[in-house]
């Protein structure tokens, strides 16, 4: 054997040290970087009335929420379906063309008062169908106490939605975790004893009186030792509806028996609980009695880690799709309460805090969305039967903004439910048509359950059936998916359809015609504001209708040219005159752009919707390549609104900084994330508010907040690709990778330093294209990999030429600013 001087040994040992630094530092700047992709919390909600700030787990099918109190958990059981069950549906009057043709005769006038008196007193509409929102039960998780708990810690693993709550006492170190399953369609949790230890505990399933369930429903407990049961009849008044949860118990040893209702568990390693809810519309006794849900617990995998491998293979897949670095450092090892905290003293973005908000909004949006439906106002959790607006989706802004995300941050999956919601409502939506306008095609609802799409809430303050351009920004988000993929058969069976009956609806609806010839809305409405001085909703020619109308007939005769279809004269040449003599907006003496494209109607900025502007997010109607007066004046209505504080509603802020984000105006949209991320909008669960201050629990500002994100770092539309349009200036170095450019583009990575003045990317295209790349700020010199065209077509745009398949590479020096 050679022996090694002391020379060389000490040169080996420093090697040795050296790779193990290396090694150590390695890891930790992993754990770093990951750890904004895992929420956290050293407390917990001591109170149910504090359950916003529980953790929240979902497939968008059923939901938990779990409060994380080690040794007295509470977990609330939640699913799609939990809406109080009708009694009997919506309905209203078919409203004669005689009055329809007053209506409209009084709006061409302007006697506003006569017009909205007499479309309020015609229609006849009754409320009915399902009720609020509420959770279907709680489950009680208690242990003895033995010693101080200690080193207490919960998370949420926003990749894999893992739930996990940690502590220590006298007996060790203690676990649980718990997701929902996308594979399985199951709510997991599993019970971990400390090594050397055995677990004893009891499980019970019931209501608390935080959930302020109506007095007249009836909860059973029908547990045995493998399958607990909890099954609840609804109001008689609604029939025999009901719904119950089954929880199916397997336990590693020990032993299991019923007492009064609790599972007890005595001596056992582990504990696995599977559960499954389902809501019954007629008969539910019988349902129950067949045991189905049994039956379906028992056919699935009972082994955690086969469990959360099929969570890996779904959910993890699609969140790992994008990903953020906003260069936030240490911070990212603070808590949701710590950045939280920091936040309101901090007068520019915390960083980790505002990377975890991307993630924990992306995975929220994941979590309360599946192929069937999207998340509704509440996402798909709540602890109370008393929810704000019933938690039914809003269709004039509140779904709107959820789902804006879901297309350039590459989530068909979660998309899809969006797209069956609203071919879901297409009948109710046609029914409005027709008995209400007395016309061919759809008119939105207003809010609904998600059953149908009836009209909701028609009232003289908001006679809601005359807000024809709801529709336009229904379907945006199909045009997009279609911008996006290049779905031809998507195009031609699930969209083209629902244009159609757009383009036969304002033939039916469009009649009077102003003096220069231009259509007149008669009878118009901006959500959900009113003209100012006015009192009254119902006028003439607002903004947002002629948007809405715009995008359909535009986008009907593109897609009509693109399938080679309804080319003659009763469709395209028909649906592009009544485009040609669609009224023009209009610019008031302020230079803002008019919410009522109508002379003598004042502005009322002071408000929390910005309905008019939806022209620039997400239409992108208004560019400064497309109308730089239009352009300018919609920053000055931005601007105008931007005095005043959106009523503090949360979606008032969320539109209003996409907004600002396709106006470039970078301070703007600043402020508004500031105010969201400082002005207790979010709990610490991060989980969000509606307003203010935790004012009624809704899901809007985490869902949206990443759409902003995506938005402010990537602009796109056909042929066009812009970086940074609305980059605050705190957030001076970063990547963000895997968006979707509505291009047929996927932006594979984005990295920028301001310092440097540098922006580079990697682009992938799916087709052969040329791209205009804009950067504000003035393209000083640019490198790719790919043809670059070398004439300049101005100082911050640039065109290069992509084929299908081909990774580009390019590098831009910007101009000092």
């Amino acid at each position: 054997m050679k022996t090694v001087n002391t020379k060389n040994m000490k040169l080996i040992i420093r090697y040795i040290l050296l790779l193990v630094f290396i090694a150590c530092f390695s890891d930790e700047s992993k754990a770093e970087r990951g750890s904004s992709q895992v929420g956290f919390s050293r407390s917990y909600p001591v109170s149910y009335a504090d359950w916003p700030n529980g953790f929240m787990g979902g497939n968008g099918k059923m939901g938990i929420i779990v409060f994380g109190n080690p040794l007295d958990e509470t977990v609330i059981f939640n699913d799609r379906k939990f809406f109080m069950a009708a009694s009997r549906e919506r309905s209203f009057n078919r409203v004669s063309s005689a009055d329809l043709e007053q209506i409209r005769d009084y709006c061409v006038t302007e006697n506003w008062e006569a017009a909205n008196k007499l479309a309020n007193e015609v229609h006849g509409w009754k409320d009915g169908g399902e009720g609020n929102k509420h959770p279907g039960f709680a489950m009680y998780i208690k242990m003895h106490e033995d010693g101080a708990v200690t080193n207490y810690s919960r998370s949420c693993n926003y990749k894999t939605g893992e739930i996990t709550v940690k502590w220590t006492d006298n007996r060790g170190d203690w676990e649980r975790r718990s997701f929902v399953s996308r594979k399985y369609n199951v709510v997991v949790q599993y019970l971990l004893a400390p090594k050397g230890e055995k677990l004893n505990c009891s499980v019970r399933l019931g209501a608390d009186d935080g959930m302020h369930f109506p007095t007249d429903m009836v909860f059973t407990n029908a547990s045995t030792p493998d399958f607990l049961n909890l099954r609840v009849n609804y109001s008689p008044k609604a029939g025999t509806a009901g719904y119950e949860g089954v929880v199916k118990v397997i336990a590693k040893g020990g032993t299991k028996s019923i007492e009064n209702g609790h599972l007890i568990i005595k001596n056992t390693d582990g504990l696995l609980l599977l559960s499954r809810t389902e809501k019954y519309y007629e008969n539910c006794e019988n349902e129950w009695n067949k045991k189905d849900l049994q039956e379906q617990l028992d056919a699935i995998p009972d082994n955690y880690k086969t469990l959360l491998k099929g969570q890996e293979e779904m959910h993890q897949a699609i969140f790992d799709r994008v990903a953020l670095d906003l260069d936030a450092g240490s911070d990212r090892a603070l808590s949701n309460e710590e950045l939280l905290a920091k936040q309101k003293t901090s007068p520019v973005a915390v960083k980790a805090l505002w990377e975890r908000l991307f993630y924990a909004g992306r995975y929220h949006y994941l979590s309360s969305s599946s192929e069937l439906n999207p998340p509704d106002l509440l996402g798909l959790w709540t602890g109370d039967c008393n929810v704000g607006w019933s938690g039914f989706y809003h269709l004039d802004a509140n779904l709107n903004l959820q789902v804006g995300g879901g297309n350039i941050g590459n989530m068909p999956e979660v998309m899809e439910g969006y797209f069956a919601l609203m071919e879901r409502l297409i009948p109710g939506f046609e029914i409005n048509a027709s008995k209400l306008l007395g016309c061919r095609g759809m008119l939105g609802g207003g809010n609904t359950a998600g059953l149908n799409g009836l009209i909701s809430a028609l009232n003289f303050h908001y006679p809601y059936h005359y807000v024809t351009g709801e529709m336009g920004w229904l379907l945006y988000p199909f045009w997009e998916h279609y911008l996006i993929s290049g779905d031809v058969d998507f195009l031609r069976k699930r969209l083209y359809p629902m244009l159609k009956e757009m383009g036969y609806f304002y033939e039916d609806f469009l009649v009077e015609k102003d003096k220069n010839g231009k259509y007149i809305f008669a009878g118009s409405i901006s959500p959900e504001n009113q003209p100012g001085g006015l009192g009254f909703s119902l006028v003439n020619n607002s903004t947002f209708d002629i948007a809405g109308a715009k995008f359909c007939l535009t986008t009907l005769i593109e897609a009509s040219h693109i399938l080679g279809e309804d080319l003659g004269n009763e469709g395209v040449k028909k649906w592009q005159a009544i485009l040609d003599q669609l009224p023009p907006y209009l610019v008031n003496s302020d230079g803002a752009l008019n919410e009522w494209s109508w002379s003598g109607l004042k502005e009322h900025y002071n408000h929390r919707h910005s309905s008019h502007l939806i022209t620039v997010w997400p239409f992108r109607e208004i560019t400064p390549e497309t109308s730089s007066l239009l352009f300018s004046a919609a920053q000055t209505a931005l601007n105008k609104r931007d005095q005043y504080n959106y009523e503090n509603a949360g979606h008032g802020l969320l539109h209003a900084a996409l907004i600002a984000a396709g106006l470039n105006d970078a301070g703007s949209l600043n402020k508004k994330l500031l105010r969201l991320t400082r002005e207790d909008f979010f709990y610490n669960s991060l989980s969000s508010s509606h307003y203010v201050n935790h004012g009624v629990f809704c899901t809007d500002v985490c869902n949206t907040f990443p759409t902003i994100i995506m938005e402010m770092l990537v602009s796109s539309h056909p042929g066009t690709l812009e970086f940074l349009p609305a980059l605050p200036q705190e957030l001076s170095k970063g990547s963000i990778n895997g968006l979707k450019a509505r291009s047929r583009l996927t932006v594979n990575e984005l990295h920028w330093n301001m310092t440097k003045n540098t922006v580079t990317c990697e682009l992938q295209s799916d087709i052969d294209q040329q791209i205009t790349l804009i950067e504000r700020q003035g393209i000083q010199e640019i490198s790719s990999s790919v043809e670059i065209d070398k004439s300049p077509i101005g100082e911050i745009a640039r065109i290069i030429y992509l084929k299908k398949g081909e990774i580009a590479r390019v590098s831009l020096r910007l101009k000092s600013e």
